[in-house]
């Protein structure tokens, strides 16, 4: 007797046969499979009707009539001595085995196993594909793809062939891309009468997530296999755009720099773009900013001095580096420079190393503080040394923003008795914002020593037209006389374009003498700058033979 199995798509039906205590087929069992994997046996059984008990069926021909006894019939019974030969359609219980019986019994034809067996059974009539089997080929799986850019969808070619070259067509194929640093499922994929498959990705700019990785898990005829392969990533060029209003600015107001990054062929690029600025002394990074979803992106800057900028997107895994062009932006005065007369002199000390910085905080924002160590012990033995009427305990330093006569603002400091310093730190905050301008702002020991006035070189502070105040020291063409500066509290302010008559003649120079300006060299008590002092206390003291002095 052969029972075959019956395919219902990729599924096999597959019947094992049960046989009896003689050996006569009572039933069949069914398992049913995907091609390829463990058989799942059926859990309703399958019976088979059967003409005579087992003993009767193992007998070739019927007996004859039996002949008439004496004997008393049997008993009737309710217990058939034959299996129904209909189904239940529910597993019966098991009968209890008899003494002459195997120690365990076959299934009864309406009983199916209780637990699957890890083997299916097999008998000379089962079916040869119902399982791998030793003899199945080896198989290998080829994964690769075009090589793409960014963005791009592209398909991967999955090629299935067997040890000798040959295409495997028509089994199922499990498929995964990398991605979030882990695997992800792709659409599964059964393989052509050419032994391939496609799948489709969309390329990832980064190239580790161009990964995917195919699985075949083997059936009755090949054994299973996995392959893996990478897309390729193709560069792109990025090309930075660059763009400013205008190609000056004024000192401490915001210059507008407006980037944006496309690829060669125009798509939108989105990242980090890095923003560089050479302002004479070497390129640096100035920052870095984040390109919006248009690949836009715009910084203000605050030059302070002539500077050009230029922005790089540096190179990704999908992408080249690209740099924009330079673009240079000229620095204006914060104010309009001092217009002065026609044939003015300069004055005769340059003062360019000097300079102090340029002020970094709105306003004139005027301070009053304690002599540090590091500007006392300069000061000592150039402005102040030991004799002199007052000490560093009687001293402020007084630190304020000043307009110089090139429009842009400094950081300006003297020194001054501390009964005085918040009204000359007031006074001078009320110059700033008046717009009145002082050409230098330093303390004079700056200047060095000078035997001829025995204190800091006023001299050479005059003629670097520095406002300045407290020196001890002796009055300037009169040796051995103390000047009021010795007190801390006594102001020059603009020496140059307003001259002393000392003893032994003008100085710094003879040419402002009889020249006045609207800012910078007053000639009267009506003078804005004379008026504005009044204000705070501090007196034009000598008025026209000493016009830069001022007493507080």
């Amino acid at each position: 007797m052969r029972i075959s199995g019956v395919r219902f798509g990729s599924r096999r039906i597959v019947p094992t046969v049960v046989r009896g205590a003689t050996g006569a087929v009572v039933g069949v069992s069914l398992a049913a499979f995907v091609l390829g994997s463990a058989p799942t046996y059926a859990a309703t059984p399958v019976a088979v009707a059967t003409a005579a008990p087992a003993a009767a069926a193992a007998e070739p021909a019927a007996e004859p009539a039996a002949k008439p006894t004496d004997e008393p019939a049997a008993e009737p019974t309710d217990e058939p001595s034959t299996p129904t030969s209909e189904p239940t359609g529910e597993p019966s219980a098991p009968t209890s085995p008899s003494p002459s019986s195997p120690t365990t019994p076959p299934p009864s034809p309406s009983t199916p196993p209780s637990t699957p067996p890890s083997t299916p059974p097999t008998t000379p009539d089962a079916d040869p594909e119902a399982e791998p089997t030793a003899d199945t080929i080896a198989t290998s799986i080829a994964v690769a793809g075009p090589a793409s850019y960014r963005g791009e969808f592209v398909d991967v070619r999955i090629a299935v062939t067997d040890a000798n070259g040959q295409p495997v067509a028509g089994v199922p194929l499990t498929a995964q891309r990398y991605g979030y640093k882990t695997w992800m499922p792709l659409p599964d994929l059964v393989t052509g009468s050419d032994g391939t498959a496609y799948a489709t990705i969309q390329m990832s700019k980064w190239r580790i997530d161009n990964r995917v990785r195919v699985q075949f898990a083997g059936n009755a005829t090949h054994g299973a296999s996995t392959g893996e392969g990478a897309v390729t990533m193709k560069m792109r060029e990025a090309v930075v755009h660059l763009e400013v209003k205008g190609s000056s600015v004024r000192d401490e107001h915001p210059y507008r720099l407006w980037m944006a990054v496309t690829d060669e062929v125009g798509n939108v690029v989105t990242g980090k773009l890095e923003v560089q600025v050479d302002d004479g002394s070497g390129t640096k990074i100035l920052t870095r900013v984040s390109l919006d979803a248009q690949g836009k992106a715009r910084l203000d800057v605050y030059p302070r001095k002539g500077s050009k900028y230029r922005a790089i997107f540096r190179t990704e895994e999908w992408i080249y580096q690209g740099t924009s062009p330079s673009r240079y932006v000229s620095v204006l005065p914060y104010t309009n420079p001092v217009a002065l007369p026609a044939g003015a002199p300069k004055p005769s000390v340059d003062t360019r190393a000097l300079t102090p910085a340029r002020a970094t905080v709105a306003g004139a924002f005027p301070q009053v503080l304690a002599i540090p160590n590091n500007i006392w012990n300069h000061m000592v033995g150039r402005s102040w040394r030991s004799g002199c009427p007052v000490g560093r305990a009687d001293l402020r330093l007084v630190r304020v923003n000043y307009i110089g006569f090139d429009g842009f603002r400094y950081r300006g400091e003297m020194v001054v008795h501390k009964s005085v310093a918040t009204r000359t730190a007031n006074a001078f905050a009320a110059m700033h914002n008046s717009g009145i301008p002082i050409r230098l702002m330093i303390r004079v020991d700056w200047f060095g020593y000078s035997s001829t006035v025995r204190g800091a070189d006023d001299y050479r502070s005059m003629a670097a037209d520095n406002t300045s105040a407290f020196n001890c020291r002796d009055v300037v063409g009169k040796p051995g006389t103390r000047s009021p500066h010795s007190y801390g509290r006594s102001i020059d302010i603009n020496p140059w374009e307003n001259p002393y008559h000392s003893a032994r003649g003008v100085v710094p120079n003879t040419w402002w003498v009889s020249r006045s300006h609207p800012q910078v060299a007053w000639r009267s008590s009506g003078h804005t700058v004379v008026k504005l002092l009044a204000r705070y206390g501090i007196r034009w003291t000598y008025g026209l033979s000493d016009k830069h002095h001022f007493d507080a």
